[in-house]
């Protein structure tokens, strides 16, 4: 099982668009929702969008699908082809995409702004968990993370041009924190430069590029992390992104207390909330920062929303009390 499988434990669901917009309106605008539905990066996704020629509609989903394609080849890890699969196995890749080299840095900055909390090297502790709950229960899992944990670092993580190089031995990227963010962004921007100004992405996580073409909002339920199949609340988006993380939706024990989500600095599944929702105006910004906060306390993600006005976030503790923080 790669660790590119989805990492957040709740799933945004959009709601169904028949139940929020009356037909008439709908031929009033004279435009139709088209949607194309599959999987990316592990994930189930889908591109909704309104246009009244179905024809053009089709073929600008055909080239989102492109895009989609394009962006796998660069951070999937089920591709073993892929550059991220590359480079774990080799330690280096050179003449790195313009679009690995970019999510590389940024990547970066998130872990330094985070204070080390948002990590793509975590990969062997992925690895270890896997490993050791699959087949090697036996051994000592404490012992074992101390020694993979020395591993475990994007400060070891050079970049020099187009050459992507891991400087310790047995290190190893997943960008699963952070891609399907990205490529939701890139998939929305390519929407936008079309004219399309009403549209929703889900690479699991959410970027509406525009109302609905009835002017109403989309509106997304987030399943309830105690309960599957509830909805614990409704938000509701003309523009911006959201994302949710939480540890119980990829486990790796019946108690769920391992689980996919990890502490870069301790190496131990981080269990300090059921599940975290941002709000951003773009969903790298949303997946990448409901991943570090995961990991940090309140005061901390405090901090780091003084300097980003554009982020709330939505914290759901274990007791099931819910608390919401913005920067003001």
């Amino acid at each position: 099982m790669k660790n590119n499988q989805r990492r957040r434990v709740l799933k945004v669901m959009a709601l169904s668009t028949s139940a929020l917009i009356m037909p008439h309106k709908l031929l009033a605008k004279k435009a139709e929702l088209h949607s194309w539905h599959g999987n990316a990066l592990g994930a189930q996704t889908s591109i909704q969008l309104y246009h009244d020629d179905k024809q053009m509609a089709d073929q600008i989903l055909a080239h989102c699908v492109k895009i989609i394609s394009k962006y796998e080849k660069a951070f999937s890890l089920f591709d073993e082809n892929s550059e991220v699969s590359r480079l774990n196995k080799n330690g280096w890749i050179n003449n790195a995409s313009d679009e690995f080299v970019m999510l590389t840095k940024l990547s970066k900055q998130f872990n330094e702004e985070t204070n080390g909390a948002f990590d793509i090297s975590i990969q062997p502790l992925w690895e270890l968990y896997e490993k050791h709950f699959q087949s090697d229960e036996g051994s000592n899992l404490p012992n074992n993370i101390d020694q993979t944990i020395d591993k475990v670092g994007s400060e070891n993580i050079i970049i020099n041009n187009s050459d992507v190089i891991l400087e310790k031995e047995g290190m190893g990227l997943s960008f699963n924190g952070i891609a399907q963010g990205f490529i939701t962004d890139k998939v929305t921007e390519f929407l936008s430069q079309k004219g399309f100004a009403n549209t929703l992405i889900d690479m699991g996580e959410y970027r509406a590029g525009g109302a609905q073409a009835s002017g109403e909002p989309w509106r997304i339920g987030l399943l309830d992390p105690f309960d599957a199949v509830s909805i614990a609340d409704v938000i509701e988006m003309k523009t911006g992104a959201v994302a949710t993380s939480g540890g119980y939706g990829n486990i790796f024990d019946l108690s769920g207390k391992h689980h996919h989500i990890f502490n870069p600095s301790s190496g131990l599944s981080s269990n300090l909330y059921a599940s975290v929702t941002v709000r951003a105006s773009d969903a790298t910004t949303a997946d990448a920062l409901s991943t570090a906060f995961s990991n940090m306390k309140i005061e901390e993600i405090k901090t780091i929303l003084q300097a980003r006005p554009d982020v709330e976030v939505r914290l759901t503790f274990n007791s099931g009390e819910v608390t919401a923080i913005t920067s003001s």
